[in-house]
């Protein structure tokens, strides 16, 4: 993974030489610069001709982390000098005289092992090897004389950061070059002792002659822990003056290898390290049911079949034989919409828990909640919500019989036809409900199947060439009838120039697979990684240090993907952002990504990776020392440390196995399950850029983390308010700070956080409490770079301060103090915001009487919750030119009455009302022109949906959910029954609400 860390490597130098917050010397500038000039063709090479590299490219990869290890620990240096006259007294003559002694004695170790160092001797190479480390030391005597003046400087640094280790920091800083040549002349009587047996012709087995380890080249002994923690010193330019000069030798080999196009006959259009997004976003597909039809029908026979009492229907077959699509196109049938009034879907995995289990079973039933009361367990609350009614619920990826033992109580028998849907690999587990149940048992595809399959991935709807055809079954021949290994081929070809020359090769790729049928499989898989542009290696692989199962949203697997290096720096008008979506879409379109759901314009809005693609991104990481994935693995506290030695990415289940300790080469970490803990180990991550703890509670926020000059992503549970030393991290681009799972109560949600305003590489802030903003000066600088800030208290809406974060995309401001809800007309000054929320708190004694609305033109997603809406206020939201979706949470109208006028809402897709308070909505179907949802949930006081609703030649969707009055379903229903006598259909009415009785 050489290339992901060239990438990371140029992004840290072009960040230091673009920003003046450093202090770098004229002279560092132009080593980094020269840097740079090495590094940008070795990263082009690699784009270019990544097979050419396989001979030095983990020798490459340790290059490139250690040097950009170095250049951190020295802008570190750079942050914490100290000032001029500190320290001064450590300098007296007493040491002088005591580091000249040190110095002495060592040189003339030095000059006894020249002297007995034979001229000739039959192991030339262990020689070389000896010599070449007695003239490194010679050298770094002579630099300790130079670098003497500088022992203030990493005097501070060291104590700072705790380079020593415990017992030695005790000590005064003179210790350090002293302790230092107390070691070397250790190491020279080593060299003594082989010189000798070299020179009396000894049979000592000799040692490779190979580069000395990157490691050692950056300095970092991590086999000595006294020397790994003490290293860390003023020497990072020397240091850095070695690695280049082994990555200029690499330049200069890449220079000479001359790479001939013509020699790879297949051209892959994806290639280029640059992306093309489509010129539309892609389609909301179903996916594909090619070979499916039969066993589609014969599920959906077994779900709405006339038994009525509860039945459980297991499906099992092996890992990507299509199970999961099998459950969901089932899942999602229209029939089955219609006669379950009540489905629901829990991923279990093959990492769960009972409270897991339980807690997203009844996650996902809480629209069907309707009952307050007193507080019951888990189980309880899914059986009483499930008691006497007709549903449907899919448990999909179960591994044990124990998960199935832990739900079934909760499943009452109604007698009404209510079914439960398993989806496993494992036979016996598919049986375990009862001796009565015949597992459903999916095969694999035929040779038939497999080509049709093959065939709709690539050419969608278009037919086949003739030329092509012949190949093509035999790729999907080879794939043995598994669809997800005909589903990732078929990405693969789609990326190919369609002729028969670039198939030829793809079909002996697949032919060169191992015949044992899972390792088959796996190296069919794994021909869509070899295959990747470079640009998207990283990119992959990352997936797989998310959960099993896991729905991964867009939005945060963008900003680690920045945080973490892996896009290249910007050199023309495109984002990091929108590289990264273009990457994610191409993912996708190799089918290594699936969609899980898309945003109103199309764009992905969450994902998902298959099991056994994971299991390949997990493993391809590990190989290449990319990333480190333990979530899935039982290791003990005492080897866990042990285990992430060396490593620059971790995933884990728990933060709370980690020590604080020196000399961490880590630069991520992540963590998955829910616990609470302290985060006392960061004092020894000090390079580390990512540290995603979202799904933990943390007792406290240590000073230790405001010194993490590099961090980049920070996300934990903290219910708190935030210190202003804050303004230490400025490097941060994301801050996630959400409120504490075990605070139910908001004991301490009453926080706020100052934003500073010289954080400049800040893009997104979301906070529980409320963020604040310090009113700018005239020599305030902007925040150029913050895209997303939720929830900023309404006070700091003004003016002044909302140009200055001018590119500001994404807002939401809490108004909940009414004496400020009148500065909220000062958002228009945001023309680049597309999404707000406006939130006026659930106390409505607390809320505003009105509100002084005026948006910005450029909003395309608007969110008002718990507001008093007046007539005015509703045109004023009606006029905005581009808005598409337009959320009311819980909001009333003056009257109780809304009543919409012409001209407005002229390109709204997505209404959603849901808990909001008015009982008559008048309005005409050409008031909402382009209409395609319709969502009302928990509209308790609303009479009925206006007849002309159903006359909107775009609405796909009209759906009532939770509490409604009997009138409203009637009023859906009735525009159903209307527009299908009409032949009207793609209308899809949805009611699973209950009636309510006032």
């Amino acid at each position: 993974m050489a290339y992901a860390a060239l990438v990371s490597l140029e992004n840290t130098i072009h960040r230091f030489l673009n920003l003046n917050q450093f202090s770098i010397s004229v002279e560092e500038k132009q080593l980094l610069t020269s840097l740079l000039e090495y590094v940008t063709p070795i990263r082009d090479f690699l784009e270019q001709a990544p097979d050419e590299s396989q001979s030095w490219d983990e020798q490459m990869r340790e290059l490139a982390n250690a040097t950009e290890d170095i250049i951190e620990y020295l802008v570190l240096e750079k942050v914490f000098l100290p000032c001029d006259n500190e320290f001064e007294s450590y300098f007296t003559g007493e040491y002088i005289l005591e580091l000249e002694k040190a110095i002495k004695d060592t040189c003339l170790k030095l000059d006894e092992v020249r002297e007995e160092f034979p001229k000739d001797c039959s192991d030339k190479a262990k020689a070389n090897r000896l010599k070449d480390r007695i003239w490194d030391i010679t050298n770094e005597v002579g630099d300790i004389r130079k670098l003497y003046n500088w022992e203030k400087t990493h005097t501070r640094f060291r104590d700072k950061w705790r380079f020593l280790p415990a017992e030695l920091a005790k000590f005064k800083s003179k210790l350090q070059f002293i302790h230092h040549l107390n070691k070397r002349r250790d190491e020279i009587d080593s060299i003594m002792e082989e010189v000798m047996a070299i020179k009396n012709d000894s049979n000592a087995a000799t040692s490779s002659s190979t580069l000395a380890p990157v490691i050692d080249i950056a300095g970092f002994h991590l086999d000595d822990v006294d020397d790994s923690k003490r290293h860390r010193s003023a020497k990072h330019e020397l240091q850095l003056e070695k690695v280049m000069e082994e990555i200029a030798l690499i330049s200069a080999k890449v220079k000479n290898i001359n790479v001939s196009s013509s020699s790879k006959e297949v051209q892959r259009s994806s290639n280029s390290s640059t992306l093309s997004p489509s010129s539309t976003a892609p389609p909301i597909h179903k996916n594909s049911m090619v070979g499916f039809d039969d066993h589609m029908m014969n599920i959906k026979d077994r779900l709405c079949g006339n038994q009525s009492k509860l039945q459980v229907i297991p499906v099992c077959g092996m890992g990507g034989i299509g199970k999961t699509t099998l459950a969901r196109n089932v899942y999602d049938d229209k029939l089955i919409k219609e006669n379950f009034a009540i489905r629901v879907w829990v991923t279990v995995s093959q990492d769960y828990s009972a409270q897991r289990i339980l807690s997203n079973l009844l996650e996902s039933l809480k629209e069907y909640n309707n009952k307050g009361g007193k507080e019951e367990s888990a189980d309880k609350k899914v059986y009483q919500i499930l008691m006497g009614k007709k549903y449907l619920v899919v448990m999909d990826d179960i591994w044990r019989s124990d998960a199935w033992d832990i739900v079934r109580n909760v499943f009452p028998d109604n007698s009404n036809g209510s079914r439960i849907m398993l989806t496993t690999r494992l036979y016996d587990v598919a049986s375990y409900p009862g001796p009565a149940i015949k597992p459903y048992e999916l095969g694999l595809l035929d040779e038939d199947q497999s080509w049709s399959l093959l065939k709709e991935k690539v050419f969608a709807n278009q037919d086949c060439p003739s030329d092509l055809e012949n190949i093509g079954k035999d790729i999907a021949r080879r794939c043995k009838g598994l669809p997800l290994a005909i589903v990732v081929i078929a990405g693969l070809l789609s990326t190919v120039t369609k002729n028969p020359v670039s198939w030829l090769e793809i079909a002996e790729m697949v032919k060169s697979a191992k015949t044992a049928e899972q390792e088959h499989i796996e190296a069919i898989l794994s021909l869509s990684y070899v295959e990747l542009p470079q640009l998207m290696r990283p990119c992959f692989l990352y997936m797989g240090s998310f959960p099993e199962d896991h729905e991964i949203y867009t939005s945060k697997l963008i900003r680690l993907w920045i945080a973490e290096g892996f896009l290249k720096f910007p050199i023309n008008t495109k984002s990091f952002e929108e590289v990264a979506e273009e990457c994610l879409e191409e993912l996708v379109k190799r089918n290594l990504v699936f969609v899980t759901k898309r945003k109103s314009d199309g764009r992905i809005k969450s994902c998902s990776i298959h099991d056994l693609i994971r299991e390949l991104c997990i493993r391809k990481a590990h190989e290449s020392k990319f990333l480190l994935n333990l979530m899935d693995m039982d290791i003990e506290k005492e080897n866990f440390m042990e285990s992430i030695k060396n490593e620059r990415r971790v995933s884990t289940s728990y933060l709370r196995f980690f020590t604080s300790y020196g000399g961490s080469t880590i630069h991520s970490i992540k963590c998955s399950k829910y616990h609470i803990v302290k985060l006392d180990f960061v004092e020894g991550v000090r390079l580390v850029r990512v540290l995603d703890a979202e799904t933990t509670d943390v007792e406290s926020l240590p000073t230790q983390l405001y010194e993490l000059f590099h961090l980049r992503y920070l996300a934990v549970r903290y219910s708190h308010s935030i210190p202003r030393i804050l303004s230490n991290l400025q490097n941060l681009q994301t801050l996630i700070i959400r409120a504490e799972k075990r605070d139910k109560f908001g004991v301490g949600v009453a926080c706020g956080m100052l934003v500073p305003w010289c954080m400049q590489q800040l893009r997104h802030v979301y906070f529980h409490g409320e963020i604040y903003f310090d009113d700018p000066k005239e020599t305030t600088c902007s925040l150029e770079n913050l895209h997303t800030v939720s929830c900023v208290h309404s006070s700091c809406c003004s003016e002044q301060i909302l140009k200055k974060i001018p590119n500001l995309k994404k807002l939401k401001v809490d108004c909940s103090h009414g004496r400020d809800a009148g500065r909220l007309n000062d958002l228009v000054h945001l023309h680049r915001l597309e999404n707000l929320e406006v939130y006026a708190g659930r106390w409505v004694g607390s809320r505003p009487k009105s509100y002084n609305f005026a948006f910005p033109e450029k909003l395309k997603r608007l969110t008002l919750r718990d507001l008093n809406l007046t007539q005015n206020d509703m045109i004023v939201v009606g006029s905005l030119p581009n808005l598409q979706v337009l959320k009311l949470r819980g909001c009333t109208w003056s009257g109780g009455i809304w009543e919409t006028t012409e001209e407005t809402f002229p390109v709204l897709e997505v209404l959603l009302v849901e808990g909001s308070r008015f009982e008559k909505w008048i309005t005409e179907s050409g008031h909402f022109p382009m209409l395609k949802r319709l969502l009302l949930h928990s509209c308790w006081n609303l009479i009925e949906i206006p007849t002309d609703i159903g006359e909107i030649s775009s609405l796909q969707l009209i759906e009532v959910k939770g509490n409604a009055k009997k009138s409203l379903l009637e009023s859906a229903e009735l525009i159903k029954e209307e527009q299908e006598e009409m032949g009207n259909n793609t209308l899809h009415v949805v009611c699973i609400a209950k009636p309510s009785t006032h």
